[in-house]
């Protein structure tokens, strides 16, 4: 989700010679490294649940592991806007390589309408919660929604010269699930700040995800902004004026970014007060640091553009430079982390007795010979 992120960051980027090279190359490799982690990622996964099928319903009963789900139909977006990107800024390919790009954001949306109903119905019946045990974490599930619409609001641009129809019908779907998933992000956000008021900041394994809560809302805007634009292109409401949904989708991206600018400060203010205290040690937690924070910069990226600012395009760019160092930094201590094997940690496992740990030893030894 991170390194998809840096991709479309990089293609958004306002401050760019036309045509530039460089910016074309890193563009295609954030994209293609974005690829290669994501097959390689879920290979893995897969081969974890074949050689170990029984840690799946263990994972589904975790509290805390199983909302991650949600990272897989996200993770899948953004290689879809990176296609999309090298398809329309390249002339990669043609109208088959488009549409099939729009078959895989339809699947795409279905696996997350799943995801979010799937997961809250879990949560609901298979696991236990308390207040205080509320992590940001919970807006997982239900933010792939937020982040399909977003790619579906990139395709129905895309499809406006191709096939008005599918556009329309793009562009309507799209703007359905980004308000089931934003008005489901909404209410939990509510609760996650009752639980900051209550019992203060998270722990520090999880102090990073506060930033998690910039990710609907980032993503969210800027569905908006770019379905907006595509409602005046296809007349999706000729009764009503054009101007007039334009200005009230501006004014719910807008209101949405500065939702985000005092949810950053409150993630920062939180993480200072914990890491003050103790060393955050390094962990696959901050990988969680980077799409939120990404996806909000391009909103701001989106909003300077639309208004033509001065001050939001500076903004967006000093965001995205900040988006990017910190990917450079979690990824050289990622490395290190892979080959020693210290980043890989499975909650739901470690909570799993010595007899049903040396059960999987066992199984394993068997497959092996």
């Amino acid at each position: 989700m991170g390194t998809g992120a840096i991709s479309s960051l990089l293609a958004h980027f306002h401050f760019h010679q036309p045509d530039s090279k460089a910016l074309e190359i890193f563009t295609l490799l954030f994209f293609f490294l974005d690829l290669v982690f994501f097959v390689l990622i879920c290979g893995a996964t897969i081969a974890r649940y074949c050689i170990f099928p029984e840690l799946w319903s263990t994972m589904i009963e975790h509290p805390t592991q199983s909302l991650f789900i949600g990272a897989f139909p996200m993770g899948a977006a953004t290689l879809i806007n990176g296609a999309l990107t090298v398809h329309q800024t390249y002339d990669f390919a043609g109208r088959g390589f488009l549409y099939a790009l729009w078959g895989l954001w339809w699947l795409d949306c279905a696996i997350s309408f799943f995801t979010t109903v799937g997961m809250l119905y879990v949560i609901m019946t298979k696991q236990r919660h308390s207040l205080d045990q509320m992590s940001a974490v919970w807006l997982m599930p239900t933010a792939t929604l937020v982040v399909a619409s977003s790619t579906g609001s990139l395709l129905a641009s895309a499809l406006i010269p191709v096939n008005a129809r599918h556009a329309q019908l793009t562009a309507a779907a799209s703007f359905t699930i980004l308000f089931m998933g934003l008005s489901l992000c909404l209410m939990v956000i509510t609760v996650y700040l009752m639980r900051l008021m209550i019992h203060g900041p998270l722990d520090v394994n999880l102090i990073f995800s506060s930033f998690i809560i910039l990710g609907p809302l980032g993503q969210g805007g800027f569905s908006i902004l770019v379905n907006s634009q595509n409602v005046k292109a296809l007349h999706l409401v000729p009764s009503l004026s054009v101007e007039a949904i334009q200005s009230v989708c501006f004014c719910i991206a807008w209101a949405l970014w500065s939702m985000g600018l005092i949810w950053l400060c409150i993630s920062l203010a939180s993480v200072y007060g914990v890491v003050r205290q103790q060393r955050v040690p390094f962990a696959l937690g901050y990988w969680g640091l980077i799409f939120p924070n990404a996806v909000y910069a391009l909103l701001t990226v989106e909003l300077g553009a639309i208004l033509e600012s001065v001050v939001l395009n500076y903004l967006g760019a000093v965001f995205s430079g900040f988006v990017f160092l910190l990917w450079a930094f979690v990824f050289t201590k990622t490395i290190p982390a892979v080959w020693n094997t210290t980043l890989f940690y499975s909650p739901c496992v470690s909570k799993l007795d010595e007899d049903t740990l040396a059960l999987f030893a066992n199984q394993a030894r068997f497959s092996g010979e």
